[in-house]
């Protein structure tokens, strides 16, 4: 085990790369894998270790408890730089107490918004019982068929990553896990992509979770695809290794935990 309760409906964990965590006790979707292996997900834990180099610029969309935001400041060094998005309200203080702990936030910025299409106050879903499972959209029905789950109506503020842009030359990485809000996230990110601005981009694909937007996701990395030649992209092995794929292919998955998308070819 790698974790003990330390009050307060809290665990301390210590992760299998060095650095600690605190999860809350009752989440049941990170704190089991957390507590139980002491890393979460791991071929993209994996991949980072390898790939994030000292002095790198990261986004991390979609901290939750912070696990890749401390992961990503651990590796970018007092030289680089993190900004991390977490639209959940609650999970804001949990992150802020990790970056403490592991004493990172010398390189690390935190704001308690959702990642989206434009600049704008949407609404969101807050998941009570599997905190990795809240989104901008009404949980489905498919959804409940599997989980037990207490949602919540929240307002929240809500940014584009081209706002971005002028602040950083050059980001290395921008890691995108929003549960069904991808499509508005990368929508919000056209001019940097297109500018050159990021080099990769790794995004989960979920049907169940993008709901309406998963044929518009399709249509929107097809056109990226075909009007950018630079553009590849991949699946992560259990070694953190990319495996070279294309966006047919991932669609006929359905799903895909990490699709990691570069956008320059020197990247």
């Amino acid at each position: 085990m790698h974790g003990v309760y330390i009050g307060n409906r809290r665990m301390l964990c210590q992760l299998s790369w060095g650095c600690k965590l605190i999860v809350p006790a009752d989440d049941l979707s990170l704190m089991p894998e957390i507590v139980i292996k002491g890393v979460l997900e791991l071929p993209l834990s994996a991949y980072l270790i390898k790939t994030v180099k000292p002095g790198n610029v990261l986004i991390d969309a979609g901290a939750n408890i912070g696990y890749f935001t401390v992961l990503m400041g651990a590796l970018c060094g007092p030289t680089g730089k993190v900004i991390a998005y977490e639209a959940n309200p609650h999970l804001y203080s949990i992150i802020m107490d990790n970056l403490s702990i592991n004493y990172l936030h010398d390189r690390v910025a935190v704001y308690n918004k959702a990642v989206y299409s434009k600049n704008t106050t949407i609404n969101f879903y807050l998941s009570s019982r599997f905190l990795g499972n809240s989104s901008i959209y009404r949980h489905s029905e498919e959804y409940h068929k599997h989980y037990q789950d207490e949602i919540q109506k929240v307002e929240i503020e809500a940014e584009s990553l081209d706002k971005l842009i002028g602040e950083f030359t050059h980001i290395d990485i921008i890691k995108i896990d929003i549960e069904g809000g991808e499509y508005h996230a990368l929508l919000g990110m056209r001019e940097m992509i297109n500018n050159g601005t990021v080099g990769t981009v790794i995004f989960e694909l979920n049907k169940t979770m993008l709901q309406q937007d998963y044929k518009l996701l399709k249509n929107f990395l097809n056109n990226l695809s075909r009007s950018k030649e630079n553009i590849k992209f991949f699946n992560i092995n259990n070694n953190g290794e990319l495996v070279g794929t294309s966006v047919e292919k991932l669609f006929f998955q359905e799903s895909c935990a990490h699709v990691v998308m570069q956008c320059n070819s020197n990247d």
